[in-house]
């Protein structure tokens, strides 16, 4: 059974039907849809901000529910002039800025946590424009990086968010195999003198909706 994390415009997925269903686990209740071999998770719901999201209680739901993989699609900005808007990256390491969840808070134990490499081909294999590698550097949100902030970032990494990371962490301390796929909807701030804004962003995401709904249904078709 495979896991699929994304944003709430998978919702409009019309590819194949799902029914929705809450799991609990020991870390609180997350809202999932199963369908055929697979099942959704929407990282934002109840419109969650990205350093709210219950990323133990959302991985551990997956797992719960018969989860055997996690494939995250995730939105990014660039840190790079030459990884524009539109492309996609399916990373292979990871910086964090941002506190990152642990199942580990009463007991001793560490992760090592590293995007999967058989999941990573599999995505390279579905979507063969991407690009292959790269580091991603998750901050904590909600609020966007400083030009002085991305300036420093660019020299680790080559796209910026606020999840991917701590899906990965859990996921790893979980024995979940885990990997991503990002959008880049847009150039971090001060990027090729790029002013953003949230609603900016919203737009580009908007934009490129058909082509994430048509990334998840190729995920979907490859385990049904």
């Amino acid at each position: 059974m495979l896991g699929i994390i994304g944003g709430t415009s998978l919702l409009d997925y019309k590819g194949s039907e799902f029914s929705k269903f809450e799991q609990n686990t020991p870390y609180g209740t997350s809202e999932l849809f199963k369908g055929d071999g697979f099942l959704l998770l929407l990282r934002h719901q109840n419109r969650c901000a990205p350093h709210k999201i219950p990323y133990r209680s959302h991985i551990a739901a997956l797992k719960l529910a018969g989860a055997e993989q996690i494939i995250a699609l995730g939105s990014t900005g660039s840190l790079i002039e030459d990884i524009p808007p539109g492309t996609r990256i399916i990373p292979d390491d990871f910086v964090s800025l941002a506190p990152i969840p642990s199942i580990y808070n009463h007991s001793i134990g560490h992760a090592n946590p590293m995007f999967d490499s058989y999941l990573r081909s599999h995505l390279a294999n579905l979507c063969p424009d991407a690009k292959k590698g790269g580091t991603y550097i998750q901050t904590c949100g909600p609020r966007l990086e400083s030009r002085p902030e991305i300036i420093w970032m660019s020299q680790l990494a080559h796209v910026v968010g606020m999840t991917i990371g701590s899906e990965l962490t859990v996921a790893h301390e979980l024995n979940l195999p885990f990997a991503a796929i990002c959008t880049i909807d847009n150039y971090a701030n001060g990027i090729c003198n790029a002013e953003i804004s949230y609603d900016s962003i919203l737009k580009t995401v908007r934009e490129n909706q058909e082509k994430t709904l048509e990334l998840l249904n190729h995920i979907i078709e490859s385990v049904s």
